[in-house]
């Protein structure tokens, strides 16, 4: 039998946090019942979470919609400590093992018990090319295992001829291949029992997790085992009390990829607040609006794409489903537009609460807790317990007054351990424990944050420097306007100008003209703002986890200046 676990953070209320300066805007509106730092013992992340398997072994922790198949705690590390125990005996030690799939429970099982084992979770996300998962698998030098789905396996069995992986082990396949095993022959034959191993948890790496490689290759990221429970215990806390009260009795939608780091830590909230995960093989607003109003969901946190689907739904008219349980929705990784916030608010009478974070600090640095005076649905928020935030001078890395744009950095017990095998980037990016978020941004009188666009995504208009967001926002309000992705291009005679990519929503295809994009934003707009050039598209790329794709209209751009 597991060894039962006895472990309990430490709430600070009274004290400043190390972290954080103590005359930092936001902290007037700290509440007393809000602790200003945690301190907890180090502990593994599978140990942090087994704890909630011990107070609620037969809570059902999985609901996976497509086969209508519910897992309990129990299970659930019943799959982990067998993957554990058969990982261990192939020879996984402290290395890195990938799982490569989309949301399925047997991601959660894996990465439990690859965790278990000592080893780090690499996952691989299933969208990716061969050309990027060979550069991950290279990259990382030391995976000898993949888990991957049997929709992904050519993509592994082609990278293999290049790559050695020693294991691959097939999800939600009946059948082996001639050189991969199926999940259940994995399995078989281990005890449902982990292995004895030392971590470290605050120097031993839980999560290889790569960046989405918007502005050039993935890079490996570090995140030891505290970074992460670091960060999952700061966003339960930051409303301590309605954390405590839903304990054990709420719905949550794991709807975020789990191979992206947003995905990833929301699932070990979701496992710590004991929550019964309702998982969905895609995102479909109609099972979504559905699964919210007969589960009672209350919270709602998603990426930008999934707030612009679930409002353009036909199903989210307020006579077809009953959406009053919801009571707060967060959405991240990328700015919310306007219009459809205000669409969101308009039918659920509820401000949507950005917030920011990146997978270099594991990921969630900023929301927008209740308590706040205000909802703000531009702003980012505030800084979480124990983080610091600050804008400076890009040149300089001197702070600035409220209200000035320069970059964000951020300081905290969640900011990642550094690049893998990339100390130069790593020194360049943290700087005095400082991380160098390459946003910028500006901060409030009231300690409000706003991010403003990536240093490298800045237009220079006939030396006017432009974000490309501030475009965006104003022609979103266009009626015929679905989505809509703005990039500076070269231009021969005065350096760079400003290019919409556009989507237009169906009833509009065909019947809108670039002229007529570009005469409405120049009435909308400041003289130097809006676009001299706009290009129609069916749709607009994106990343993984649904950020628009910057990186490929410069791609697409380049490709036309050639022809």
């Amino acid at each position: 039998m597991t060894k039962e676990i006895e472990w309990e953070p430490f709430f600070e209320f009274e004290k400043n946090s190390p972290y954080v300066e103590s005359n930092r805007p936001w902290l007037k509106y700290w509440p007393q019942n809000i602790p200003k730092s945690i301190k907890f013992e180090p502990i593994p992340v599978h140990s942090y979470l087994r704890l909630t398997a011990q107070k609620f072994p037969n809570n059902v922790a999985i609901y996976y919609t497509p086969e209508e198949k519910k897992y309990t705690y129990r299970e659930v590390f019943w799959y982990a400590d067998k993957i554990a125990n058969a990982l261990y005996k192939s020879g996984v030690r402290k290395d890195s093992v990938s799982i490569m799939t989309g949301n399925v429970p047997e991601f959660i099982f894996c990465a439990l018990g690859i965790l278990q084992c000592g080893a780090s979770v690499s996952p691989i996300n299933p969208l990716l090319r061969e050309d990027d998962v060979k550069h991950i698998l290279t990259e990382t030098g030391m995976v000898n295992t993949v888990f991957v789905h049997k929709d992904n396996y050519r993509v592994i069995k082609n990278v293999r001829k290049s790559v050695e992986v020693e294991n691959v082990i097939l999800l939600g396949a009946k059948e082996s291949k001639e050189d991969a095993i199926t999940f259940e022959q994995f399995i078989q034959d281990a005890p449902a029992e982990p292995p004895q191993v030392n971590i470290d948890p605050d120097n031993d790496i839980a999560a290889l997790l790569f960046t989405g490689g918007t502005t050039g290759l993935p890079k490996g990221v570090m995140l030891t085992h505290s970074n992460l429970v670091a960060d999952a215990l700061i966003v339960a806390n930051i409303e301590k009390d309605r954390f405590e009260a839903e304990l054990g009795k709420s719905a949550s939608l794991a709807i975020l990829p789990l191979c992206h780091t947003f995905g990833f830590e929301v699932v070990i909230i979701a496992l710590a607040a004991a929550s019964m995960m309702l998982m969905f093989s895609s995102f479909d607003p109609a099972q979504i609006l559905e699964a919210i109003e007969k589960y009672k969901v209350e919270l709602f946190v998603g990426v930008p794409v999934m707030f612009q689907m679930i409002v353009n739904h036909p199903d989210f008219a307020p006579d077809k489903r009953d959406l009053s349980s919801l009571i707060a929705a967060t959405s991240g990784s990328a700015a919310l537009p306007t219009e459809i916030s205000r669409k969101w608010e308009n039918r659920t009478g509820l401000k949507v609460g950005q917030g920011f974070g990146l997978t270099e600090t594991s990921p969630i640095t900023h929301m927008q807790p209740a308590w706040l005076p205000e909802i703000k649905p531009e702003s980012i928020g505030i800084p979480l317990i124990d983080t610091d935030a600050k804008i400076v001078d890009p040149a300089t890395l001197e702070e600035l007054e409220p209200g000035q744009i320069g970059e964000l950095l951020i300081k905290g017990p969640q900011v990642m351990r550094g690049y893998w095998k990339n100390p130069e980037t790593t020194a360049l990016t943290i700087i005095d424990d400082w991380l160098r978020t390459g946003d910028l941004a500006r901060m409030d009188e009231n300690g409000y944050f706003y991010i403003e666009g990536r240093t490298k995504d800045i237009i220079k208009y006939k030396g006017y420097k432009v974000m490309p967001n501030e475009v965006e926002e104003k022609l979103y309000e266009h009626p015929a306007v679905l989505e809509v992705g703005v990039i500076g291009i070269p231009d021969p005679d005065i350096g760079e100008t400003i290019k919409a990519f556009v989507v237009l929503k169906k009833g509009y295809r065909n019947q809108i003209t670039e002229n007529e994009i570009i005469a409405w934003a120049k009435e909308k707009l400041a003289a130097y703002k809006y676009p001299r050039k706009v290009e129609f598209l069916t749709s607009l790329p994106r990343t993984p986890v649904g950020k628009i794709f910057y990186r490929k209209l410069r791609e697409i751009e380049a490709q036309k200046s050639k022809e």
